[in-house]
């Protein structure tokens, strides 16, 4: 662990995977069977890093500890994540899991014995990295911390070995605090609201079984935003970032088209992130919305205060649920 806190070497993560490693890989992940071997190692190398941060203060001790799970974006946006963090970093001893745990799973052996040489007896751990339970990502988590015996769905790396109980909290899902995120940045870029068109764009699952149950959860912000009656419409789309092209394809030119369409009413499209970390997935955005004409609210639900608020009442509930099953 450096000054920082972080336990990394450097963000600059390069692959030259085994073909024993590459064909596991490739009869896990769709994408990755369309891919070259050096295509396949840009796509891992370009995800960063796994690694630890360390974000409470070290001489902080408690019997409950929490381990925020992260995609990771780079050192910029964690950087922001783990500042954001400090109202939770002083109350409970935190630390912070980035990366997708597809190849290993060191980071977050590190994460939970840093929490307990800090007297963690339960850690809290918050799926910060996915809107919903229907991810491979969520699963590959479960998996490492062995939870509901889920299997691995990226490599079938070490599990976590501690003395300790593990909660995890609820996703974003359809709680309140997330609609109230998405539609105050959505506010904030708005001009003329009754002409505006909101489309609330995520990252979504890679797995066409999994798309449809997360967007029908997130259809709870539509709903609340629509039900406002200040916006002319209000949409949901996931882009499938990471599934296979033909899939993702497809997303984009729906987003696309909805984008068109408002334009052409003479309506204004404006595009909301719902996404947790700042300039992650919405690089993509950008990239697929090229040459059209639309507002972009691209801040990070981390910016907004109420995502604290969120990370406090899902950590909250998790201890509630978890004290009432221990009576019953």
């Amino acid at each position: 662990m450096d000054a920082d806190g972080k336990r990394l070497k450097s963000y600059d993560v390069k692959h030259d995977m085994d073909a024993e490693t590459m064909a596991a890989l490739r009869e896990k992940i769709a994408l990755y069977r369309g891919m070259t071997d050096m295509e396949l190692n840009m796509n891992m190398s370009a995800m960063g890093p796994n690694y630890e941060w360390y974000a409470s203060d070290l001489e902080k001790q408690g019997e409950i500890g929490v381990l925020i799970l992260s995609h990771g974006v780079g050192e910029n946006s964690d950087r922001m994540l783990k500042e954001a963090l400090q109202p939770v970093t002083d109350r409970w001893p935190t630390a912070i899991g980035f990366g997708m745990a597809m190849m290993q799973s060191t980071h977050l052996q590190t994460s939970v014995d840093d929490l307990m040489e800090r007297g963690a007896k339960t850690i809290v751990l918050v799926p910060n990295g996915t809107t919903t339970e229907y991810n491979t990502l969520t699963r590959q988590w479960k998996y490492v911390f062995d939870i509901d015996n889920e299997e691995a769905t990226y490599l079938e790396v070490p599990k976590v070995s501690a003395d300790v109980r593990f909660i995890m909290t609820a996703h974003f899902a359809d709680n309140q605090l997330i609609t109230d995120i998405l539609y105050d940045h959505a506010k904030e870029v708005s001009k003329e609201p009754a002409n505006e068109v909101v489309i609330l764009v995520a990252h979504g699952p890679e797995d066409l079984e999994d798309n449809g149950p997360d967007l029908a959860i997130l259809q709870a912000h539509v709903d609340r935003i629509a039900a406002k009656g200040e916006f002319a419409d209000v949409k949901i789309i996931n882009l499938q970032d990471d599934a296979i092209p033909v899939i993702r394809e497809s997303n984009v030119r729906k987003l696309r088209r909805w984008v068109k369409q408002a334009d052409k009413k003479g309506q204004t499209p404006i595009v909301v992130a719902l996404a947790a970390a700042s300039h992650g997935v919405q690089t993509h955005m950008r990239q697929d919305l090229r040459g059209l004409n639309y507002v972009f609210a691209d801040k990070g639900m981390s910016e907004h205060p109420k995502y604290i608020e969120w990370i406090a009442s899902v950590i909250e509930d998790a201890l509630a649920t978890e004290q009432l099953a221990d009576v019953r």
